[in-house]
């Protein structure tokens, strides 16, 4: 009887065991994104292997959610998934204090906006009236230079608005953007008068997840009518783990992109070295901005040279990038007293609240800025008339006999020029041709030990002599900065050469290369046959590995 009894209690035991439900979050489950035709479905297929929905994704047509380990492998093989991925982690642009001039002053003088041109612009009584500009970033702090243009936040974090920006870096880049405070030439922020949007995706350390960063985008599309949301600056890296049409932020700005918003990203700050770009820098429809510097001369263009931090192009799949450059260096902003970077980075203080830092994310904000200016004076451009007209205005480093000073990997198609960009717009498309969504690949071949453009069959264009980079990092002065220095395709690339195979990404062994002619081992190949040799190679866990190589994110510009 008492063997019977205890066979009994442990039946009883055993099917209590079974019945308690998996524990989500701990060792056995890892987060991921799903991605299916549609949300409904991503959450049916979570649900189906045992998983815990977090956040839906409309914007990509995913979920972020808990899964089971054990279930992975199903899930991925499920016939109704499109794609799973990590949830990556990416950072702020890092900017770092620029200590080059310690002295303090009894004022505050920004000569970025001079640099820029922008003086001529604020002339004309064009400040970015009403234009929304989302900021998605650490948050942005509650200031006098904002005050009542803060119309709308959104905490993609779930952490509440009690600190609105415990980090700072929110704040800066929106100070560059459109801070309101004058000095003796005008302000010390590009677009003065537009309406900030407050998007928190990055936490008190400046760090944030590709879940909170997609959530972030997708509440701005979803809002970008109600706030009249123009443009997105987005001062944040990721690191390249896949073709720029695989990775999901890249997604999320290219549906952003096609819905009217303009996106402006970082180039990075892991130059000066080839294919040092960034996610999301790296997608080809956005506007990507390197930095230089004035060399604390803002009037004399002829000692101006490209930041030795600023990340070069070309990006993984051959495009051109940056598309531009802008001021990144000794840049005057404000950082929130008690913020963590503030704390960190006294010596960097100039008077008050008001720092010098350096970086791309600096370079992008004041971008966003000037193109908040360019849709107050031209309110019916689209996102590709813009990123045309923002080029074409550009004016690149070239000597006295016209031959670039610069790369056009490093300095694209040259420094921004608000003017010219602002009041006198060139009439046309970038991206010509081309389609979010989509996948594409640039014009960019490596030969012979430098990069070269070539056309859809591979050959070498004609016309572009000072076009091709052997690498390295080399300024000889004396040079001129112009405008009206034309690129091959208008600044479009004629259409970016469609892919035709599957767009899958395989976990690659060390046998497998990229090889001639683009191809991905397995039979997905590029149409063109670009040879690329040198050891660019993908290999297990998709890191990069040969000459031009780089891991993970880079926090910091110097």
């Amino acid at each position: 009887m008492k063997q019977k009894i205890t066979l009994t209690a442990l039946l009883v035991l055993l099917t209590a065991l079974l019945a308690v439900p998996f524990t989500f979050g701990s060792t056995n489950s890892v987060v991921v994104l799903v991605q299916a035709d549609n949300v409904e479905t991503a959450v049916s297929i979570v649900e189906a292997y045992g998983g815990e929905v977090h956040e839906m994704l409309a914007i990509i047509n995913a979920v972020s959610a808990s899964v089971p380990e054990y279930a992975l492998d199903a899930l991925a093989t499920d016939a109704r998934t499109v794609a799973i991925h990590e949830d990556d982690n990416a950072n702020v642009a890092g900017i770092s204090s620029d200590r080059s001039e310690p002295e303090r002053t009894s004022h505050i003088e920004a000569t970025f906006p001079e640099a820029m041109g922008v003086d001529d612009v604020w002339e004309e009584r064009v400040n970015g009236r009403r234009i929304g500009v989302a900021v998605v970033d650490t948050g942005i702090a509650r200031e006098s230079w904002n005050v009542r243009r803060i119309v709308a936040r959104y905490d993609a974090l779930d952490e509440g608005t009690r600190t609105l920006d415990p980090h700072g870096h929110g704040t800066m880049m929106a100070s560059l953007i459109g801070n309101n405070t004058q000095d003796s030439n005008g302000y010390v922020g590009i677009a003065p008068r537009v309406n900030l949007i407050d998007v928190r995706a990055m936490d008190a350390e400046g760090k944030g997840t590709y879940t909170d960063i997609i959530e972030g985008l997708n509440w701005i599309l979803a809002n970008m009518d109600e706030y009249n949301i123009r443009v997105v600056n987005l001062s944040l890296l990721g690191g390249i783990s896949s073709p720029y049409w695989a990775d999901p932020i890249n997604q999320a700005v290219e549906a952003l992109w096609d819905a009217g918003i303009v996106v402006v990203a970082a180039a990075g700050n892991a130059g000066p070295e080839p294919m040092t770009i960034a996610a999301p820098g790296n997608d080809p429809f956005v506007i990507t901005v390197g930095a230089f510097t004035d060399n604390y001369t803002p009037e004399d263009f002829s000692d101006d040279y490209i930041a030795p931090f600023s990340g070069a192009g070309p990006t993984e799949v051959g495009f051109v990038k940056p598309d531009v450059v802008a001021p990144g260096a000794h840049m005057l902003t404000y950082a929130p007293a008690r913020s963590a970077w503030a704390k960190e980075n006294r010596d960097a203080r100039v008077w008050g609240n008001y720092y010098e830092i350096a970086g791309t994310s600096s370079a992008t904000a004041v971008t966003s800025g000037l193109v908040a200016l360019m849709l107050d004076e031209n309110r019916d451009m689209t996102p590709n008339q813009v990123k045309y007209a923002l080029m074409a205005s550009a004016q690149p480093a070239a000597y006295a006999d016209g031959s670039l000073a610069w790369s056009i990997f490093q300095q694209g198609a040259g420094r921004v020029w608000a003017p010219a960009a602002v009041l006198a717009p060139a009439e046309g498309e970038a991206n010509a041709g081309m389609t979010p969504g989509e996948a594409y690949v640039g014009p960019v071949a490596y030969r012979d030990g430098e990069f070269i453009l070539v056309d859809e069959n591979g050959d070498p264009l004609a016309d572009t002599e000072g076009y091709s980079w052997v690498g390295g990092y080399s300024w000889v002065g004396g040079y001129s900065w112009v405008g009206g220095y034309s690129w091959v395709g208008g600044y479009s690339w004629v259409g970016g050469y469609s892919w035709v195979g599957n767009t899958d990404w395989d976990e690659w062994t060390e046998a497998d290369v990229w090889q001639s002619g683009y191809s991905w081992v397995g039979g997905y190949s590029w149409v063109g046959g670009y040879s690329w040799v040198g050891g660019y190679s993908w290999v297990g866990g998709y890191s990069w590995v040969g000459g031009y190589s780089w891991v993970g994110l880079t926090p910091y510009a110097e």
